[in-house]
């Protein structure tokens, strides 16, 4: 039997979502073997539209869910392992805990001095907070939203190349990346918008196949209105998720389906990014919030194909080939000659069709044309807006590019696996290699899946500081941060700095309508400073190193009058004793 490229576009015709599946794969992984990864795309090549429906029953619906099913049960599994993470929260989980903890009134007050652009999650997770308040508790949504997405990349890879198994490969290649799970557990708004993003894919492509295939008027619209709103639900979860139109401009670019669809698509894009206008402004106000992200270097690509196909060399190179094998033309014999079945003849290979065209001329949509600029452009524009302009680029703006990565690895591995299954017509060969590959990657990512759930996991790990200065301070102990950024520390922990007082907090964070509050001079905290026997010091070491100013003002004034008894190091955080002499 001929067999169409794993990146065959999905023509106009299509059905509907229930064709999405391998139905060959109702009958096994060796009759799924036997179907061309076009079979449920294409309805022509399985027969008659009455065939097609009379076959359409409990297994074909087994093979169409399956794939969803198991690729979201592995992301529950690997978003529930070590949820808890010993109760620790890095930067980012303090500010959201402490956020949606304020009342309100309070946290307007904040978002009108910074943070505007997490404003919306904060007030999602501000409801959330009525569930519980623990950090095990506040990942849960992100854990949600990570399922919801690795599920939507199953759909969106089964839809796309025809094939459950192309679906499962990539729904599982996503899961058992780390940086996945990085996310899925860290109580901030990423997993959401990757959720979002791949939710407004999929209803792109239901929009885009309304318009060819003489939909109802008012459907169409439908699909368009509730893509627009998933494109501001993305806007307000994070600004950057609006990169995602570049890469959907091209999708529908390269489909060609005419100036209707292209027109429309930007209505619903330019309405549902204009809609994100009054945070943009809001958030261009508070323009320092942002002074820390540094100029882009050349490491940060590095970084960045780490973060998409896996931090283990040879398990990210190794996907990245499979990356490489989705986006080829048609390159066999087979392939090039393939065409859809048009009769019995056809479906026996008796008739040969001129050589296909690569996807990127073909017209229609394909995996390629979606998942390629989903993984080059919305990173490739930030890097670019950050070398011309106010550096803004961060790996995890853009971590929904990862999506991108995963369709195409599990769609290379699908077809890798249908062009050795050709060459020796074996039809077990069809799955085997993205049993192996997938085995291998988790296999290779294991150490790397343990370090995220460790404590030290993040660049600061403010629970263990914290707990160890509850544990070992005596009532009326002073405490110093160095800096006030260290502060933060009591925002996510204040259980535990109930017996030492922050002498040198002149106003407080929920005050200033900020994370940080702001210090009294110094001269006012050296005379405090002598009036405690005891002070603890978190942040940085108070040392020779410390630069001139504030800090060393303090840390000279600290050596000067006490001693230096305890020191304990943490994950981006010291904490010292000093004892007056």
């Amino acid at each position: 039997m001929n067999r169409a490229p794993a990146g065959r576009p999905e023509q106009a015709p299509a059905a509907g979502p229930a064709a999405s599946a391998d139905p060959a794969a109702a009958a096994g992984p060796t009759a799924a073997a036997s179907a061309g990864p076009t079979a449920a795309a294409e309805p022509a090549a399985a027969g008659s539209g009455a065939a097609d429906r009379s076959t359409a029953g409990p297994a074909a619906k087994l093979a169409r869910y399956l794939p969803v099913v198991l690729t979201a049960g592995t992301m529950v599994v690997m978003g529930l392992w070590g949820l808890k993470r010993h109760s620790s929260m890095g930067n980012d989980e303090v500010v959201t805990r402490w956020a949606a903890l304020l009342p309100l009134h309070e946290l307007f007050h904040l978002l009108s001095h910074v943070d505007a652009v997490h404003g919306f999650y904060y007030f999602l997770m501000h409801g959330w907070m009525a569930v519980g308040t623990s950090p095990a508790v506040m990942r849960v949504p992100s854990v949600i939203a990570m399922v919801l997405a690795v599920a939507l990349v199953a759909i969106l890879a089964t839809r796309l190349t025809g094939s459950g198994w192309a679906g499962l490969f990539a729904g599982l290649i996503m899961a058992f990346t780390p940086v996945i799970t990085f996310y899925a557990q860290t109580a901030r708004s990423y997993a959401m918008v990757m959720a979002t993003v791949l939710a407004a894919t999929l209803t792109l492509l239901h929009a885009m196949k309304g318009e060819t295939t003489g939909a109802r008027a008012r459907s169409v619209a439908r699909r368009w209105v509730g893509y627009g709103a998933l494109v501001t639900l993305a806007g307000y979860l994070n600004e950057m998720a609006l990169l995602m139109l570049a890469a959907h401009l091209v999708t529908v670019l390269l489909a060609r389906y005419g100036r209707q669809v292209l027109r429309h698509w930007f209505i619903a894009a330019a309405v549902g990014a204009l809609l994100v206008t009054p945070l943009a402004l809001i958030s261009a106000r508070e323009a320092n919030a942002v002074g820390w992200i540094p100029y882009p270097h050349l490491w940060m690509l590095k970084v960045l194909f780490h973060d998409y196909f896996g931090p283990v060399d040879l398990a990210a190179v190794l996907l990245f080939c499979c990356a490489v094998a989705a986006v080829l033309p048609p390159i066999s014999w087979k392939e090039a000659t393939a065409k859809p079945a048009a009769g019995p003849a056809a479906a026996n290979g008796d008739e040969a069709g001129p050589p296909e065209l690569p996807w990127w001329r073909t017209g229609g949509v394909s995996l390629p044309s979606v998942a390629a600029p989903l993984l080059v452009l919305p990173g490739s524009l930030l890097l670019l807006e950050s070398l011309i302009a106010r550096p803004l680029y961060v790996d995890r703006y853009v971590l929904y590019g990862e999506a991108g990565a995963a369709l195409l690895a599990g769609g290379g591995i699908y077809r890798i696996g249908r062009w050795l299954s050709s060459i020796t017509d074996k039809r077990v060969l069809l799955v085997v290699p993205g049993v192996l590959i997938c085995a291998l990657t988790l296999g290779l990512q294991l150490r790397n899946q343990h370090d995220v759930r460790t404590a030290g996991a993040r660049l600061f790990n403010f629970g263990g500081p914290s707990r160890y200065v509850a544990a070992h301070a005596h009532s009326g102990d002073g405490i110093l941060y160095f800096t006030e950024f260290f502060r933060k520390a009591e925002l996510g922990y204040p259980q535990d700095f109930t017996k030492v007082t922050d002498f040198s907090l002149a106003r407080s964070p929920a005050v200033t309508g900020t994370f940080t509050g702001t210090d009294k001079p110094i001269s006012t905290v050296r005379s405090l400073m002598l009036g405690y026997r005891r002070i603890w010091v978190l942040g940085r070491a108070p040392t020779a190193a410390v630069p001139a100013g504030y800090l060393r003002d303090e840390k000279l004034w600290l050596v000067s009058h006490f001693t230096l008894v305890h020191e304990v190091r943490f994950k981006g955080v010291i904490v010292s004793l000093w004892v007056r002499s």
